[in-house]
């Protein structure tokens, strides 16, 4: 089976130098010229917490495509999802299989482009960067969660599956619809961090920061509460204890997001024998930001969650501010800096929000009642 990755950067690029390391045939397909010539002429250098490898690929510019497509993982940034659809669309074989190998509501947007029944939907927890025309930087090792949006699990899945594991842990569950809302939700935590020219831990140190973060993940909460939607769990993410604005869920939430700090923090053990200095020390968000220099996938995320919230009438206060804030970073009306989470965490506390961990919480007042 020919396989094409269409956005041959962070995400993308990975998996399909690992698929291509294991011996499947596998085309690249980038719009950035540079990257796909480099691609051409020097192949794939990778670097990071696996160390280092190169291979020769095989490598396309959209408009150099225009073979038939059996199966295609669409990895480009949310923007340019539609224009990705809009490509492969005419290309695809009667039995072509999509993957939506994004973040965002990404694999529903495809679906409504190439028909819903091609179309699988990942959520890729791994983390990586493309730094250079021609060479990926792997910066933190993560699962897959894979599915089909109707839940069911066909021969294709396992195929999917099979070839994502060449990368990492790859896990299908039926209800991959609800894992994207889930990471919706957690990816408010992602995009408050990019507020500042600082990595998630660096942020996340202090108790103030971290319950500030489960604010706004709460409110994404609710969003999906509106949405009927059934969130998965895992070891970082754990909806009903999000919920609760108790103080004993306070101090187990932040240890929650210490356990992430920490899986953040392992990719420097993984290079320790032959230390490794990392381009890429923010989130995805903050990488598009800070070392790009270009609007990241904030609309499309937090402003996503923010737009569903009016429409179910699920108020947003906190994600829209802090969305409108990102907007306004992008397009140089705000610096970024500590002072733009003291900035959100007046309105949280205006808005009820515990931001200590030493106060009780009054369910009946919503508010904290002072009492350690």
């Amino acid at each position: 089976m020919k396989i094409h990755i269409i956005g041959a950067g962070a995400i993308g690029g990975m998996a399909g130098a690992y698929m291509a390391m294991g011996g499947e045939d596998v085309t690249f397909v980038d719009q950035w010229a540079e990257h796909a010539t480099a691609l051409r002429e020097r192949g794939l250098e990778i670097d990071g917490v696996r160390g280092r490898h190169h291979l020769d690929v095989r490598a396309l510019s959209p408009d150099e495509l225009h073979e038939p497509i059996e199966l295609a993982f669409v990895a480009v940034k949310s923007h340019h999802t539609e224009s990705a659809g809009r490509l492969i669309q005419p290309l695809l074989t009667p039995d072509a299989t999509v993957v939506s190998l994004q973040n965002g509501f990404n694999a529903e947007k495809l679906a409504g482009i190439v028909g819903g029944d091609r179309v699988l939907g990942t959520v890729p927890d791994y983390t990586a960067a493309l730094v250079a025309p021609g060479r990926l930087e792997f910066t933190v090792e993560g699962p897959i969660y894979l599915g089909e949006l109707d839940g069911s699990v066909r021969e294709r899945t396992r195929t999917v599956e099979r070839l994502l594991s060449m990368l990492t842990t790859t896990q299908v569950t039926p209800n991959i619809v609800g894992r994207i809302w889930t990471k919706q939700c957690y990816m408010s935590w992602i995009v408050m961090t990019a507020l500042l020219d600082a990595s998630f831990n660096e942020v996340m140190e202090s108790m103030r920061n971290r319950m500030l973060g489960v604010a706004v993940v709460r409110e994404a909460i609710a969003v999906a509460d509106g949405a009927g939607i059934v969130l998965e769990e895992d070891a970082y993410f754990q909806s009903d204890l999000l919920r609760d604005r108790s103080r004993a869920a306070r101090r187990e939430q932040a240890q929650r997001i210490q356990v992430l700090m920490d899986h953040f923090a392992r990719r420097s053990a993984a290079r320790a024998e032959e230390p490794y200095r990392y381009v890429k020390k923010g989130s995805g968000m903050w990488w598009d930001i800070v070392y790009r220099h270009r609007p990241s996938e904030t609309r499309w995320i937090t402003g996503a969650i923010v737009e569903r919230g009016e429409a179910l009438g699920v108020p947003t206060p906190l994600n829209t501010a802090m969305a409108d804030m990102i907007y306004e970073v992008e397009e140089g009306r705000r610096a970024l800096g500590w002072s733009n989470l003291d900035e959100l965490a007046l309105l949280a506390v205006r808005l009820g929000e515990p931001l200590s961990l030493e106060t009780e919480w009054d369910a009946a007042r919503g508010a904290e009642t002072g009492i350690a």
